[in-house]
């Protein structure tokens, strides 16, 4: 009786553990408890211009954002609402491993996530810049690397030893490079592409 009721004593214990661990197992951003999941099976569609290797581009992004929203089909206006983006380890095409869009509308707010997983929608409680981001406007990542790879891509061993991570906000593009020991912060104008600042 003793060995019987210290296993079940044990597996209760496992149990709440286990309870708990889940239970606070949440995404990094602070989103609102209602969290829209992407459907069963459903997973980031391949494009034009995404590589299956180095990651997602840009403009397959954009493609998907109107489509991603919850009861997009009553948007009438044909605006997205986009206020912030955040692309993530991006590769010399401009290219990244996932995407984090900000879309703010007059009721509801959501925070977009595109990954070699899928995408998700969550619901978004934070700051929303002022100024939207019309992606047909702006110049895309591929080509504001193309334009500065030789500012960008320092060493012939970028690839390996140093992360990029790209944010627009506004008609700005905020380059962050992070190597060992350092850190580069570029800015760049999204519609002429022209350098603004740089700390190197």
């Amino acid at each position: 009786m003793k060995k019987l009721a210290y296993l079940l004593f044990f597996i209760a214990i496992a149990g709440v553990l286990l309870g708990i661990t889940g239970f606070f197992s949440l995404p990094s951003f602070s989103f609102s408890s209602e969290t829209k999941e992407p459907e069963a099976g459903t997973g980031f569609i391949i494009l034009n211009e995404s590589d299956p290797v180095t990651g997602i581009s840009f403009p397959d992004t954009a493609s998907r954002i109107l489509f991603s929203l919850p009861e997009w089909e009553g948007n009438t206006t044909g605006t997205f609402g986009i206020r912030m983006i955040q692309g993530y380890r991006l590769d010399t095409s401009g290219n990244a491993s996932s995407w984090d869009i900000i879309v703010c509308q007059e009721e509801r707010s959501f925070l977009i996530t595109y990954s070699r997983s899928g995408e998700k929608v969550y619901n978004w409680s934070g700051r929303c810049p002022e100024q939207e981001i019309h992606p047909d406007l702006i110049i895309t990542p591929r080509e504001l690397f193309l334009e500065h790879q030789e500012r960008i891509v320092t060493l012939p061993d970028s690839m390996t030893t140093e992360s990029w991570d790209l944010s627009l906000v506004g008609n700005t593009y905020y380059l962050t490079i992070t190597g060992p020991g350092i850190q580069r912060e570029l800015r760049f104008n999204a519609t002429t592409g022209a350098l603004i600042s740089a700390n190197d």
